[in-house]
């Protein structure tokens, strides 16, 4: 049984869409416990009565689920009355925040505030509605739920819930049919693919790395396709090593190990854990060929989720042995098409910044790091696009205090859009004159300096992970 719920502000038309999806897919509703009670005990209200309100909304999804087919939709859910409860009481009460850890929606989606605000003696806030779903989305995120953001009209927004629910039933509940006869074991998909109505994102297995960024409404494709006769890769993870080590060598415990530029994820194929219509779940664990090169335990987890034209990439690393620390670095290498139209070129693209700032490259020999330092930017909020920019490597930034960077043209109104808080490092990147891309490289760790390898755990980024701790980060990714 799938569990979709309808969530949001006031006056955002849950109601009237969880009726309609019900209908329209032959099944149930739990209609939102709140009307229902406060219609009959008048529209004042204390803590205790939300407490009758959250319980009486488990009541109510519980009832529906029971008589629903295949997928039952909830007008409401607990976030609101968290939301809700916080906002008029300055705290929600503890049982509610651990059912709201417990409970499970396939799909929640999460209503726009684009609709005209109907008035009702019930309603309280016309004013904060913006205010408020800034907060339904920022909790929705915190939760990593599987949410879209549903906007426009009446007609629009039950079409964009139809195609997101189309999508989950045919992923996770395709048609009961009778068993067929026993066949070969049929190789698993090299790639997934990512669905909104907006946008459609593509993955390989091989890598876990994306492959293919298209907007629904142009067909314009913002990767880069990884031609080999210039760069033979798309987007891929630098782990557990970011940047070269000297001779491509470290020491460790008395032993030389030997690990690639950017380690060696991008070229291990990975597992999958979780396919839906807008989240891909991949893992890659240590093995015996991981270890004779990088002798450390590991388990990494890559989570991408799509939200319109909104791609987030979710790292998570587990130490998963008994006793030893993990040491490593991960980090992102994204290849976006520059220029994205052919009437364009290199230099008619900027990277735009969230404010003015002063930009130093830290400079590169070989791949390492020298030492030195060269000017980027005095102060301003635009770096132009030059080939010769990257004439001497990638630029590299360390403890640089911007957390967002847009590429831009002058030529046109596309956009993408890189969002990455709390990473410590930072690598701009093309291959060559007329290479037709451009990278931008968050990172947690850097390229080793240039002169003899050294210990592991000495290198700089170098994270260092206790047994059964669990390291996390995110940036994403906007296309327009």
């Amino acid at each position: 049984m799938l569990r979709v719920s309808l969530t949001g502000p006031e006056s955002t038309g849950k109601s009237t869409l969880a009726a309609r999806l019900a209908a329209h897919y032959g099944t149930t509703f739990a209609p939102e416990f709140a009307r229902e009670y406060l219609a009959a005990s008048g529209p004042h209200y204390t803590a205790e009565d939300l407490e009758e309100i959250a319980r009486g909304q488990l009541a109510a999804e519980e009832q529906a689920a029971a008589l629903a087919t295949r997928v039952v939709f909830c007008d409401s859910d607990l976030l609101v009355i968290k939301i809700w409860a916080e906002h008029a009481f300055g705290n929600c009460p503890e049982w509610i925040l651990r059912r709201i850890d417990q409970q499970h929606y396939d799909l929640v989606l999460l209503m726009g505030v684009d609709l005209p605000w109907q008035p009702d003696p019930l309603r309280e806030h016309p004013h904060l509605r913006q205010q408020f779903y800034d907060l339904y989305q920022r909790e929705l995120r915190d939760q990593m739920s599987n949410f879209a953001e549903i906007s426009g009209d009446e007609d629009r927004r039950f079409a964009q819930a139809c195609f997101l629910v189309d999508e989950l039933l045919q992923t996770i509940m395709p048609p009961m049919s009778p068993a067929p006869p026993a066949q070969p074991e049929l190789p698993h998909p090299t790639h997934y693919t990512l669905f909104t109505p907006s946008c459609r994102a593509t993955f390989a297995s091989h890598g876990a790395e994306l492959t293919s960024l298209v907007t629904s409404a142009n067909g314009l494709e913002y990767l880069w396709p990884a031609d080999p006769a210039v760069w033979g890769r798309h987007a891929p993870v630098l782990f557990p090593l970011v940047g070269r080590l000297p001779g491509d060598v470290y020491h460790h415990e008395g032993r030389d190990y030997k690990l690639p530029q950017h380690g060696f994820a991008r070229d291990q194929q990975f597992a999958v854990l979780r396919h839906q219509p807008t989240e891909l779940v991949f893992q890659l664990q240590h093995d015996e060929s991981t270890r004779s090169i990088f002798p450390f335990a590991f388990e990494l987890t890559i989570t991408y989720t799509l939200r319109d034209t909104l791609l987030t990439v979710r790292w998570d690393v587990r130490n998963p042995a008994p006793a030893q620390p993990l040491l490593f670095s991960i980090g992102a290498h994204p290849a976006v098409r520059c220029p994205l139209l052919p009437n364009e070129v290199f230099e008619d693209y900027f990277f735009e910044f969230d404010h003015p700032v002063r930009l130093e490259r830290h400079l590169l020999e070989g791949g390492l790091l020298t030492g030195q330092t060269a000017p980027v930017l005095t102060e301003g909020n635009v770096l132009p696009l030059r080939y010769d920019l990257f004439a001497d490597d990638a630029l590299v930034f360390k403890h640089y205090d911007f957390t967002r960077l847009t590429l831009r043209s002058r030529k046109s109104v596309h956009f993408v859009r890189f969002q990455f808080d709390g990473f410590p490092y930072l690598g701009l990147w093309t291959k060559r004159p007329g290479a037709g891309f451009v990278c931008v490289e968050p990172w947690h760790g850097v390229a080793s300096p240039t002169g003899a390898p050294g210990e592991l755990r000495d290198k700089e980024g170098i994270l260092t992970l206790a047994p059964g701790q669990v390291f996390s980060a995110a940036y994403s990714i906007e296309v327009g």
